[in-house]
């Protein structure tokens, strides 16, 4: 059989795809997605007797929904045609990059959407436009999904997320449970402020701690490491929430994806929360302080001197 091909961009990096039939491939992935995983997920934690490991569950979940969700988006704009290939070829790094381009507007994003620019709002417009067309449950649909991708973006891109989520899904290397933070002013220097007058600034039962290596200085090469204790808090009222908008949305990007596979669209269910206040109800959950970073502050100077200490040192003891 004659094979076809066709070219998809994964962030800036070209590649051809060689496919006997490239349609029905991409249909195949399309149709086999779990797109209620994330649901069953949910369900099985929301009410488990142990709370707090239920929570870390839930959380793992939802840093891996957003993964999956943007994956998915990504795939939509710039491979339609070719899901299955771009998903499988787009790395950790291209994806942040995508999505960050997105949430900037910026046009230099390749695409093969019909669309005017790159934003989440025309994104939005063009995997809603078989959803009641014409009516104004559509406009307000757009709009919610739109607002609620450019909402998930900023946390996905968040440096703080790529943290938690590596420390929690590559060995597990995480202590769970949240923290408080407390405030106070002294009476009398090096005196600590009586527990009473302490003010409390934020706190958490849910989160974790986890440590985590970063470089010594800006020196480029430099193989000096030092550790860092880092703390997050969550409410898990905001993590139940937020997976139940991703996997509504997952359901409707890989229904749209389907779509532009050519599948008719009367055989496609969008989902969305009937109430439209559900979209932004999450964020009112906040811990009133999110993450928190203890670590020893190290010139780069004195690194470099001790170094060339140890190095003479060493030589000392060969002669």
């Amino acid at each position: 059989m004659p094979l076809e091909n066709t070219i998809i961009v994964v962030d800036k990096e070209p590649y051809c795809i060689w496919e006997v039939d490239i349609s029905e491939q991409n249909e195949k992935f399309l149709k086999s997605i779990d797109v209620e995983y994330f649901d069953y997920v949910l369900k099985q934690n929301a009410e488990a007797e142990d709370d707090k490991r239920a929570s870390v569950a839930l959380q793992l979940a939802y840093h891996h929904a957003l993964e999956t969700l943007f994956s998915y988006i990504g795939a939509y704009i710039q491979a339609p045609d070719c899901a299955y290939a771009w998903i499988a070829k787009v790395q950790n790094v291209q994806l942040r990059s995508v999505i960050e381009k997105v949430s900037l507007n910026d046009d230099s994003l390749f695409t093969k959407l019909n669309i005017p620019s790159i934003s989440w709002k025309n994104i939005s417009r063009l995997v809603f436009q078989q959803y009641m067309p014409g009516t104004e449950k559509q406009n307000d649909t757009i709009e919610l999904f739109a607002d609620l991708w450019f909402r998930l973006a900023r946390e996905f891109t968040d440096d703080n997320h790529a943290i938690e989520y590596n420390s929690m899904k590559h060995g597990f290397r995480v202590h769970p449970g949240g923290f408080g933070l407390s405030v106070g002013i002294e009476h009398e220097y090096g005196v600590p402020c009586p527990k009473d007058e302490m003010k409390t600034v934020g706190y958490s039962e849910y989160g974790v701690s986890l440590y985590t290596l970063e470089k010594v200085g800006n020196q480029k090469g430099s193989r000096s490491l030092i550790s860092k204790n880092r703390s997050f808090n969550w409410r898990v009222e905001k993590t139940i929430i937020l997976l139940q908008l991703i996997s509504n949305s997952i359901n409707n990007i890989v229904g749209a994806l389907r779509i532009a596979n050519g599948v008719s669209a009367n055989t496609i269910k969008f989902l969305r929360p009937v109430e439209s206040e559900f979209f932004t109800k999450a964020w009112g959950y906040t811990p009133g302080i999110n993450n928190l970073c203890f670590h020893y502050t190290i010139e780069e100077k004195y690194v470099a001197e001790l170094c060339i200490k140890r190095v003479i040192e060493r030589s000392i003891r060969q002669a």
